[in-house]
């Protein structure tokens, strides 16, 4: 399962796309990331979906504050506080404790391709046939990474992130869809922290 958040929680492709120029999709994407640490705070609902013949399939909710995160699905929840991370499965009562890299982390919450996408990622915008949409492919610049391609759809007006499509380096896909998404809420930095004291009987790991 950390697996299925590493390629997610990293996380849209058609053969008819044109590219545009590439300093335009930059600027684009500079304004996203702009926004996002600008904001308060942010809510998002997702739904994970692989290859048909996967059988993978997940609902789940995001919140969001600078670099800071809460993910939770019914098999795993995930806190970041911005140096931090805690990963809680119900299913085995334990929670581990980790440092996580730029990597892992990009793995765990796809928003965080986005923050490192200058350095991680060739960017070229796609012609996109749905109107008030437009469509990013990012194309890592290192070989030998768990990814071969990220297509990001965003709605044009609001400027929030629709859809993550994940292609790995097996050539499988994954679909990341958002819905409810708010930029404008107000999240205690305690969202972000394992409490405890509301998981009595859980068995921490300290990985660090």
């Amino acid at each position: 399962m950390r697996r299925f958040l590493s390629i997610l929680y990293l996380f849209i492709l058609t053969g008819s796309c044109v590219c545009a120029r590439a300093q335009e999709a930059d600027v684009y994407l500079d304004n996203i990331i702009e926004q996002f640490q600008q904001s308060k705070g942010i809510t998002a609902d997702f739904a994970l979906q692989g290859e048909a013949n996967s059988g993978l399939y997940m609902k789940g909710t995001l919140k969001m504050q600078g670099k800071r995160f809460y993910i939770s699905t019914n098999d795993l929840t995930t806190w970041y506080d911005g140096k931090t991370m805690w990963t809680y499965a119900p299913g085995i009562g334990e929670v581990n404790i980790t440092t996580p890299t730029q990597q892992e982390l990009a793995e765990v919450n796809p928003y965080m391709l986005l923050d490192d996408y200058k350095q991680s990622f060739i960017v070229k915008e796609l012609n996109c046939e749905q109107k008030g949409e437009r469509q990013f492919r990012l194309t890592p610049t290192k070989r030998n990474t768990p990814i071969m391609q990220v297509v990001l759809t965003v709605a044009t007006a609001s400027k929030a992130p629709i859809s993550f499509e994940i292609t790995d380096n097996n050539n499988r896909k994954m679909l990341i869809a958002v819905t409810n998404y708010n930029d404008k809420v107000s999240l205690p930095a305690s969202t972000f922290m394992f409490d405890s004291a509301q998981y009595p009987q859980a068995i921490v790991i300290d990985l660090r």
